[in-house]
């Protein structure tokens, strides 16, 4: 009987550095991180820690000094802090617009987009235009904007951090339901450990100057956490002790 054959991570990054400028500050060195298909890794520093660079080059939005990134299914979606709909077209249209640059026939994008719309819990809110919608509806059009792009890459920076905490408990519940049920790969920046420790199947901790991986911890994934429960309170205190240390050692 043959051996099963292996699969390969979703994204692989081997040795990868980054200069900005010939003689700038190295700002990443040496970070080498393996992200298996389906999974959501919550990559979690302080401010300035390379964070958003990282996410950056893997969604080939910038160029590594060094080393090499591999995205197996050849890209990535990005998700950001700014929701950055378009204001003069509804949410329904910000969707299909995403599906017309993927290449999807026009007598199916607006059935598509309300299809995606439906999976954030937003398709009642198709007709209306961003300035009518609150915060958190303005990202979860902006999340079904991302998957309107139909990668199985999904890359986060940061995309809850300027909403109420409420809000941004809700949205959790949604985004670790989307992906359950879509089998998105997810890297989610933060520095919000609380946010980390309750999303992630694994959380990579950043070092500063130059940022590099100092520590992982990995879940187990027994179904959805509640961000108040013993075991996300356990683990943030956790991390952020080692985070306080990490921001120590860099100011000293």
């Amino acid at each position: 009987m043959s051996a099963a054959p292996a699969v390969l991570p979703a994204i692989r990054i081997t040795a990868l550095g980054k200069r900005f400028g010939a003689d700038g500050p190295l700002v990443l060195d040496d970070v080498t991180l393996s992200i298996q298909p389906g999974e959501f890794v919550c990559l979690l520093g302080a401010s300035g820690c390379g964070k958003s660079t990282l996410l950056n080059i893997i969604a080939g939005l910038d160029a590594p000094s060094t080393g090499t990134v591999t995205v197996a299914s050849g890209s990535a979606a990005v998700m950001f802090q700014d929701a950055a709909l378009f204001p003069w077209l509804t949410a329904g249209r910000n969707v299909e617009l995403a599906l017309k640059l993927r290449g999807v026939p026009r007598d199916k994008r607006r059935g598509k987009a309300l299809e995606l719309l439906d999976v954030v819990n937003l398709a009642d809110a198709a007709s209306k235009r961003p300035h009518e919608l609150s915060g958190g509806m303005r990202q979860r059009v902006a999340l079904a904007r991302s998957l309107a792009q139909d990668r199985k890459v999904l890359l986060m920076d940061e995309p809850f951090a300027a909403l109420d905490a409420i809000t941004r408990d809700l949205l959790h519940e949604e985004l670790e339901r989307v992906w359950r049920e879509t089998g998105r790969t997810i890297v989610f920046v933060t520095h919000n450990v609380r946010e980390a420790a309750r999303l992630g199947q694994r959380v990579l901790l950043m070092s500063s100057r130059p940022g590099r991986i100092a520590n992982e911890w990995r879940l187990a994934d027994d179904g959805p956490r509640r961000i108040e429960s013993p075991e996300v309170s356990r683990l943030s205190i956790e991390i952020t002790e080692q985070l306080r240390r990490e921001i120590r050692r860099n100011a000293a």
